[in-house]
Order: structure tokens, then C-alpha cells, then sequence
């Protein structure tokens, strides 16, 4: 179900076993994953550490203390990890009831896990949103029978709703004129259809951040610019050498002030302001003996050329930083209503999983008992690949793992009761930046739920010779 499918960087699964004759100088740590079942950890496996086999032991462990399988949620990555996880999980509680030293109590357990493994919660973090939004369908206000798109589908509906918008765009008086302020000072379809993909990637913060922007007419007074390019005119009667390079310069601006004063409106005049014909960019040019003038030598000509070209870039920015705004606020617009069409049709995007699932849990209304009952079905979560994690997803576990009634604090102040929540994951392997992962979350998560970090160091993958080098 993720819309990420490639392996992780380091496949764990061909990881040589640990030397039996001698532990590994980590195995504390490692007897505390599978023994501290009653404490939120947080692990850090470095490569090639053995954090799958962790993470299997932990899960093992917690079947044997009672805990269903049912009422186990393992979050991984990708679905090629999921997959894998599950059948390490497999072939480990097959091993226990292979173990003729096993309790009766235990064999009863593990009996009854390796029945239940193929419907539990051992997915990617977007599976298990479709999960819980299948199950609690009504209260996440979705229709029954929820079909997700995968990135191809999502990609042509996307392609889709841009071309009917770009309609709507140019038929719009207001947003129309607003586009073609923005392409006239080199604003292009492309540099909008980039904003729209972020702003569809992100809807979630689109209407959080943007929908609040007032929408004003963007006006343009253009006037004030055009006589300070007239000005430039007469500065070239200053210079004794009509040949003079910066004179001959100058002799050029007369036709291109014609130019701007017969555009027949604003925007014409802009694109012309912008796309000049004529170069006000003077650099050292013009001799110092021409420009006798004391009040207009050579060098102040040049800083009044150089003036009225800084003057129309930093026109050029300004006005484009406020077509985009206004524009943004639309497409902005257009992102939420292209993400409640989707949830009234029930056909939701990857992302669309993790958003409506937080809303469904944060919602004043329904939020509470679905979280209580959640908290019941999925009495502990063990989140792996933390380094690369969305930051919803925290949310979510958070939510779910937490005894506050008020589902609106942030996650970093809900109570979480002990045990529920394993995080394992490695900060220096956060490479991806997949969707939002930031390693900020993964410090900032370490700080809140564990003073004392669980650290796995050995490298059961790499030789010796390759270490010490």
C-alpha cells in the first residue's frame, strides 16, 4: 500500500548471526528489547545490527506475555519490508513450537499468533490507515468500500484536473488577468503545475497555511517607471563625444520609450518593462574625459543607468512574488476541493490515507470513541524505519497509544501509556527525504519518549577487516 516499493538500502535479511560463543558487547541492549515490554523504547540500530530481528523478537516476546497478535500493530516502510517482516515473524514462532522446551501456556500462544498472522497489522504506515478508515468508515466520513489509487491513477487524475483548471483559469477574468501579470514578468504553466503538485502532495498544509490568505485584485501602477526611463534620455546631451559607448547606449532609449508609452495596457507594459529590447545594463563603459559635467560625470550616469535597471528587477520580483500569491490562494482552493471530491467518491490518493485518518482522529465529534477503541484493538505499536518516517505518522500513533481525552494537543504532549509505543529506527540512515521525513522529528521523538536511548552497535553484516579499516 505505500507509494514507496523500493528495498530498504540495507536488506537485513542476509545479516550473519551473532558469534554463539561469544555475545555481542550490545546484547544488554538487545535482552532489553525483548524483555522491557512494559516501557516505551526508543532503538537506534545502525547498520546492518540486526534491527529486523529486534523488532521480530520484541513482537515474539509480546506474544508470549499475552498480548494477541491481534492487538499488535507493526509499522514498516515499505511493502517488500512488510512482507519480509511478516515472514520473520512466521518463521520464528514456527521455530519456538519446533523448541520441545516450550511452556504449554506458550505453545497455545504461538499457535494462535501463526493463525492470526496473515490479518494482523503488520504493514506499511498507509495500510494501516486504510485499516482503520475501513473499519471506522462512518466516522471518518467516507463511503463504504474505499478504493485507493495507486501513483499511476492518481498521476492521470491529476494530469486531468490540471487541464480542466487551467480551463477555468483563462475563462476567469480576475485569475486570468492575474496569469498573464505573472507570465509577462516569466512565470511559465510549468512553474504552476510544480506549485499544484506540491500543494495536491500537501493538501493537508495547504489548508492549514493558505486558505486563510485574502484573495485582493493585484493592481499596477507602471507610470512612475516609465518617465524614469524617459529621465535617462537626456543625460546622453551631458557627454562631448556623441561616439562615446555609454552616449551610444543612451542614444538607444528614445524608440524604447515610444515603445513602453504606446502599450495599450498594464501588462503589455510590463512584458516590455521586462523583456526589454534595449540593455540598461551599462557596466564600466564611457569615458571618464566625455562627461565634463560636474553634476553628471561619467560614474554618476552610470549609477543612474544602473538605477533604473535595479529598480525595474526588483519591480520584475515583486510583482511576481504577488501574481504567484494570488494565484496559490486559487490553487490552493483548487487542492481542497479536488481532496473532498476524492473522499465524497471514496477513491483516495496515498496521502489522502494518513490526512483523513489524523482528521478522523483529532475529530471533536467522533475522534474520542475511535480512539478508545483503537486504543483497545492496538494495545502496542512497534514503528519501524522511524529515520524516514511521514510526521503524520507519529500523529497517529500517538493518538491511538494515548490516554488524553483532548485529541487536539500535540503529540508531544499526549500521555502515552507505557509499553505501547517501540520505536526503532537509525538517524545517520535517514537519506530518503521521502514525502516529509525530517530527522528533526526522529531527534525530537528520541527526546520525548526516552532519556536513555536503546543502542544497537555490532555489525553482524560487515567483516572485521573492513571495521577496523
Amino acid at each position: 500500500m505505500s507509494d514507496f516499493d523500493q528495498g530498504s538500502l540495507f536488506d537485513e535479511s542476509s545479516s550473519s548471526s551473532p558469534n554463539d560463543e561469544q555475545a555481542p558487547i550490545d546484547q544488554s541492549a538487545r535482552d532489553r528489547i525483548t524483555s522491557v515490554l512494559d516501557e516505551t523504547l526508543f532503538v537506534e540500530a545502525g547498520a546492518g545490527s540486526g534491527k529486523t530481528t529486534a523488532l521480530v523478537s520484541r513482537l515474539v516476546s509480546l506474544i508470549r506475555s499475552g498480548i494477541d497478535i491481534d492487538n499488535i500493530a507493526a509499522i514498516t516502510f515499505t511493502e517488500k519490508a512488510a512482507a519480509e517482516l511478516r515472514d520473520r515473524v512466521r518463521q520464528q514462532l514456527e521455530d519456538e513450537l519446533a523448541d520441545d522446551a516450550v511452556a504449554d501456556s506458550d505453545t497455545s500462544r504461538y499457535t494462535a499468533a501463526l493463525h492470526g498472522l496473515d490479518g494482523a497489522a503488520i504493514s506499511t504506515l498507509h495500510a494501516f490507515a486504510q485499516r482503520i478508515l475501513s473499519e471506522y468508515s462512518i466516522e471518518a466520513r467516507l463511503p463504504p468500500g474505499v478504493e485507493v489509487q495507486d501513483e499511476i491513477s492518481s498521476q492521470v487524475a491529476f494530469e486531468d484536473r490540471w487541464q480542466r483548471f487551467i480551463d477555468q483559469l483563462l475563462e476567469e477574468t480576475e485569475s486570468g488577468r492575474d496569469f498573464l501579470i505573472a507570465m509577462a514578468v516569466g512565470v511559465t504553466l510549468d512553474h504552476l503545475r510544480q506549485v499544484a503538485k506540491a500543494f495536491n502532495n500537501n493538501w493537508d498544509l495547504v489548508e492549514e497555511r493558505l486558505l486563510t490568505i485574502g484573495r485582493e485584485p493585484l493592481a499596477l501602477d507602471l507610470s512612475w517607471i516609465v518617465d524614469r526611463v524617459a529621465a535617462l534620455v537626456a543625460l546622453g546631451d551631458e557627454c562631448a563625444d556623441p561616439m562615446d559607448k555609454l552616449a551610444l547606449k543612451l542614444a538607444e532609449i528614445p524608440a524604447y520609450v515610444l515603445q513602453l508609452r504606446a502599450c495599450q495596457d498594464d501588462i503589455e507594459l510590463l512584458d516590455r518593462l521586462v523583456n526589454r529590447s534595449v540593455t540598461l545594463k551599462v557596466g564600466g563603459v564611457g569615458k571618464k574625459g566625455n562627461w565634463p559635467s560636474p553634476d553628471h560625470s561619467v560614474i554618476d550616469v552610470r549609477d543612474e543607468v544602473t538605477e533604473v535597471f535595479e529598480l525595474i528587477e526588483t519591480l520584475r520580483s515583486e510583482v511576481a512574488d504577488e501574481a504567484i500569491t494570488q494565484l496559490a490562494v486559487g490553487l490552493a482552493a483548487w487542492t481542497i476541493e479536488a481532496a473532498e471530491e476524492r473522499r465524497l467518491e471514496g477513491r483516495l490518493e496515498f496521502h489522502d490515507l494518513l490526512v483523513r485518518s489524523r482528521q478522523m482522529l483529532r475529530d471533536p465529534d467522533e475522534g474520542l470513541a475511535v480512539r478508545k477503541s483503537l486504543r483497545e484493538r492496538y494495545q502496542r505499536l512497534l514503528l519501524d524505519e522511524f529515520q524516514d518516517t511521514d510526521p503524520i505518522q507519529v500523529e497517529l500513533a500517538c493518538l491511538i497509544a494515548s490516554n488524553d481525552d483532548d485529541g487536539m494537543k500535540p503529540w508531544h504532549e499526549l500521555s502515552i501509556a507505557p509499553g505501547s509505543l517501540f520505536f526503532v529506527g537509525d538517524p545517520k540512515q535517514s537519506i530518503y527525504r521521502f514525502r516529509r521525513a525530517d530527522i528533526r522529528l526522529f531527534l525530537e521523538a528520541r527526546s520525548t519518549f526516552s532519556d536513555d536511548p536503546v543502542q544497537l552497535t555490532t555489525n553482524f553484516r560487515t567483516t572485521e577487516p573492513i571495521i577496523a579499516w
